[in-house]
């Protein structure tokens, strides 16, 4: 056996920091409809679920998904932690402003899909399972689609994509 580290089941002494301790994934394939909404709604199935070994480990999030519109608008995704109701990663409060983690501009073409893809290093101080999860709004005109062009056609053209959430476990 020949390495240049090895890293403990429970990662690395506290004062250590970059050990991989534990990775989750989910990968949605459907392709999941939102009507027009001006509040986070979850996006159905994205979501992951962790238990963190260390109350001072840090989770790597990373989120990639695909989505179009039909009308144009501006969508927002954000990441949101359960285990204190928290959304993380998301701009500064200004004004009327949608405090967002990613967000892209649709103008309806039909067939044309958008990915939104970010990485985040959290640090939820806790030993609870919880989860991680990605939730989506507009501006308020038209519907979000994800993993699917608008008009969903049989044809060559259109296109189906996975979208997935993968989280983690970093020691301290």
């Amino acid at each position: 056996l020949r390495t240049n580290r090895i890293i403990p089941r429970d990662g690395l002494p506290s004062g250590s920091s970059g050990g991989i301790i534990q990775v989750r994934s989910t990968t949605i394939t459907d392709a999941p409809t939102f009507a027009t909404a001006t509040s986070y709604t979850d996006v159905t199935g994205l979501s992951v679920s962790i238990t963190p070994t260390r109350s001072d480990s840090k989770v790597l999030v990373m989120v990639n998904i695909h989505a179009t519109s039909n009308s144009a608008t501006q969508a927002y995704f954000r990441i949101f932690r359960t285990s204190d109701n928290t959304a993380v990663c998301v701009g500064d409060a200004a004004g009327s402003r949608v405090q967002a983690t990613m967000g892209t501009n649709f103008y309806y073409q039909g067939n044309a899909v958008l990915s939104c893809s970010m990485n985040f290093l959290d640090s939820p101080a806790t030993t609870s399972n919880f989860n991680y999860k990605v939730q989506c709004r507009n501006q308020g005109g038209g519907g979000i689609y994800i993993n699917r062009a608008v008009t969903d056609s049989d044809a060559a053209t259109a296109g189906r994509f996975a979208s997935s959430i993968t989280v983690m476990e970093v020691s301290g």
